[in-house]
């Protein structure tokens, strides 16, 4: 798990938009630079709204960067000129939040997971497809397969409707998954489930996984490495262990201290003030130096970089 499998170097993805009449930008995505090793399940954690689903529509090439450069499996698969091969599409496959968007309702879930086999020449026999579809509904528990292929979108439950938009996407055999907020339309009780079903294929497949989530405890559940955002900016990337029992920066303190917890000992609250800074042209600075605790006037004027702290730990403050 030593090669990356992906490299971001200073994306940028704004979106234009006007104020009184003047025309402003929303700093969406505002120079990210990580890597994602090959195997490895990476956590995007952050606030609505700080970048974390135009990030992952970026690097699945939905939306196009003003600037910078993705690098997958070896290759540069971002700037205008690219165009994306034939081949694209199997090897990096995404899971959006609400399972009910992914399919066309007039279509039935076997069609809807018939295509994109066929379309993509996973296997050439009708039969053979339909067979690999059963075994795999199965293997994830999705029983009775046959009786659930015939059926529209809305005759599913949203637990089962995302269980078969992962199975869709895993039918693929992709090399990079890009699981948007996968969870966080779902019930508590049903959501376990589709976490270990994602855990269980990506494992079977050897893949790797950009998981985004606002959830801190879904987030050290599955991934080895996780990278807070806020307000397009990266605050930290660590290990799930260092984001959960040590962190660094002021903002993820405050996400550990106010994620939720069934423990009878009350936590020490990290406490912020002050509202989420406006993504339309913010200030310069750091972008939390509104509502941190620890701020003082160079917060406010100079940018901190992402800077190593550790081996594989980077923080982005001055007075870390």
């Amino acid at each position: 798990m030593d090669k990356d499998i992906l490299q971001v170097k200073d994306l940028v993805k704004y979106f234009p938009v006007r104020k009184f009449g003047k025309k402003q930008y929303v700093k969406a995505v505002d120079g990210l630079n990580f890597s994602i090793k090959d195997g490895e399940i990476f956590g995007v954690l952050g606030e609505s709204g700080c970048g974390k689903t135009t990030l992952g529509r970026v690097i699945n090439r939905l939306e196009h960067e003003q600037s910078g450069t993705i690098e997958f499996m070896g290759g540069t698969i971002s700037g205008k000129e690219y165009r994306k091969d034939r081949h694209f599409r199997r090897r990096m496959q995404m899971i959006f939040q609400n399972p009910y968007d992914s399919f066309d309702p007039r279509v039935i879930i076997y069609r809807s997971m018939d295509l994109p086999m066929k379309i993509n020449a996973v296997e050439s026999d009708g039969r053979k497809r339909l067979e690999r579809i059963i075994e795999t509904m199965n293997h994830a528990k999705l029983t009775p397969a046959e009786s659930l292929l015939t059926r529209y979108p809305h005759e599913l439950s949203g637990g089962q409707l995302q269980r078969i938009s992962i199975i869709r996407s895993m039918l693929l055999n992709p090399k990079f998954i890009i699981a948007d907020e996968c969870v966080s339309m779902l019930d508590v009780s049903v959501r376990a489930g589709v976490l270990n079903l994602l855990l269980t294929i990506q494992k079977e497949l050897k893949s790797s996984m950009l998981f985004i989530t606002h959830d801190i405890s879904v987030a050290t559940y599955l991934c080895q490495r996780i990278m807070v955002l806020y307000a397009g900016k990266i605050m930290e990337i660590a290990s799930s262990d260092d984001i959960l029992k040590n962190p660094l920066h002021p903002y993820s303190k405050a996400l550990v201290s106010y994620s939720p917890t069934i423990s009878k000992e009350e936590k020490m609250r990290y406490t912020i003030t002050g509202e989420v800074v406006t993504p339309i042209d913010p200030p310069p600075g750091c972008r939390f130096a509104s509502r941190c605790p620890i701020a003082k006037e160079e917060c406010t004027e100079r940018e901190p970089e992402l800077r190593y702290i550790a081996n594989d730990r980077q923080v982005a403050c001055h007075f870390v």
